[in-house]
């Protein structure tokens, strides 16, 4: 079998609508399957904030609420739910940070956690519950209007931050290094 067609093949086994091979030829298999598929994303509820007292401390400048955004993708919010479901855990959530460092000067750290910090921002998606994310006042100052995203390839499966309004270019092929616009 050719090598497209093994990939049309493992895509549609996954569930992903099919792709022709004319209009894709030439992308590399992220890209392919970036293409192949359609990404529905909600606007994030903000759940909690922490107190002006908090972000005084930490040393960091009170947040609006109106500008704590992040968006989330339904298969981003529907994989936290499962998570939180098999964990038996509805206080599981995903801790997102910023921080200095990688080939383009910031990088991503993404992990899952059940405590929270004084400083930490804390989402959800509107409709898909418990799917929690929490985000540290520093950190939300460079990921607000982000949106975050799960990706199934065929080399594995990760949350993603893409279309970062705080980022300069698409930062690194790894898609974790990149750097910020000020």
């Amino acid at each position: 079998m050719p090598p497209f067609n093994a990939l049309r093949s493992a895509l549609r086994a996954h569930g992903y609508p099919s792709i022709q091979h004319h209009r894709t030829r030439f992308l590399s298999p992220p890209v392919r399957i970036l293409r192949a598929t359609y990404v529905t994303k909600s606007q994030s509820v903000l759940l909690a904030k922490p107190s002006s007292e908090d972000l005084e401390e930490a040393g960091v400048e009170p947040t609006v609420a109106e500008q704590a955004t992040l968006e989330i993708t339904d298969r981003a919010a529907e994989h936290l739910r499962n998570i939180a479901t098999e964990d038996s855990d509805p206080d599981v959530a995903l801790r997102i940070a910023v921080e200095s460092g990688g080939c383009h000067g910031y990088q991503y750290k993404i992990e899952l956690t059940s405590r929270r910090q004084p400083d930490d921002f804390q989402f959800t998606h509107p409709s898909l519950r418990p799917s929690n994310i929490v985000v540290d006042a520093v950190s939300l100052n460079l990921l607000k209007g982000s949106t975050i995203d799960f990706a199934t390839e065929l080399i594995g499966s990760s949350f993603r931050i893409v279309d970062n309004p705080q980022a300069k270019g698409s930062g690194c092929g790894c898609g974790v290094s990149w750097e910020a616009k000020f």
